[in-house]
């Protein structure tokens, strides 16, 4: 049994463009790498606003073991229901307790070994949601003891919480990262302790645009500061994503590198 596994982890996937993406490039990343595990955000999945089972089935099928979400997960009345049927689906644990669906889930990989993903919503400037860093040790308190590698995404817009929550966690998770601002971050670091951490993965999706978004509907609400329905852009998506070897007995990771392929 190999003593490390590789771990890919994917920001929020931004409609159409952004599964495009992960049909066209996903699984050459995962022979290519010998990826044991594939995690992303899923709250944009869905034209930008949300899961969809057709939308999440979708990238299940290219590689995808875990879906995390965010500020955007009950915009689909029927992720409500979904999320309740399939652990692949987890949502921010600090949500209301009255939320369906788990904040935390463990998945086996295909050799066998147990990888623990939590999901937090981060405070400051995102809503009053219940505290992140309570909830993320409640989680893992309750995790079993033996599962040592574990993945941490806080969808958050502060750089400063996400930090917090890397110093926070430092030592006692695989890796701490962000998702939420569509903007990939080059501050990936190991610390000493075997903690890995990155501000933010970046979105996979199209980036002819503002956070996916086509700019002409952005910049109307911008500058008129009116009503203007946002449409997602649908082709040139540029994937990013983060590849980890983690440690398998220790859970401490041993290398990070980032990954960004251009559209064709």
């Amino acid at each position: 049994m190999p003593q490390t596994i590789n771990i890919l982890v994917i920001g929020d996937i931004l409609g159409r463009a952004g599964r495009r993406a992960l049909r066209d490039h996903l699984p050459k990343l995962i022979d290519m790498h010998m990826i044991d595990f594939v995690v992303a955000n899923g709250e944009n999945l869905a034209s930008g606003f949300g899961t969809t089972w057709k939308t999440a089935e979708e990238v299940f099928n290219y590689g995808v073991d875990v879906l995390t979400n965010g500020n955007h997960c009950w915009d689909q009345r029927e992720f409500l229901k979904i999320i309740e049927t399939d652990d692949r689906f987890i949502r921010p644990a600090n949500f209301t307790d009255y939320a369906p669906g788990n904040g935390w889930v463990i998945r086996e990989t295909a050799s066998g070994h147990r990888i623990g993903v939590i999901n937090l919503i981060g405070q400051v400037f995102m809503g009053t949601w219940d505290c992140p860093f309570e909830a993320v040790d409640r989680a893992l308190e309750a995790m079993p003891n033996d599962v040592k590698i574990i993945l941490v995404d806080l969808h958050a817009e502060a750089t400063s919480e996400k930090m917090g929550m890397g110093w926070f966690l430092d030592g006692k998770v695989s890796f701490v990262y962000g998702t939420h601002t569509h903007i990939p971050t080059c501050d990936e670091i190991i610390h000493s302790s075997g903690t890995a951490y990155q501000s933010d993965i970046g979105m996979t999706g199209s980036y002819q645009s503002i956070i996916g978004m086509k700019k002409e509907g952005a910049l109307k609400r911008m500058i008129q500061r009116l009503p203007e329905r946002f449409e997602a852009v649908e082709r040139g998506a540029t994937l990013f994503a983060t590849l980890l070897n983690i440690d398998v007995k220790s859970g401490k990771t041993r290398s990070i590198e980032r990954i960004k392929i251009l559209p064709d």
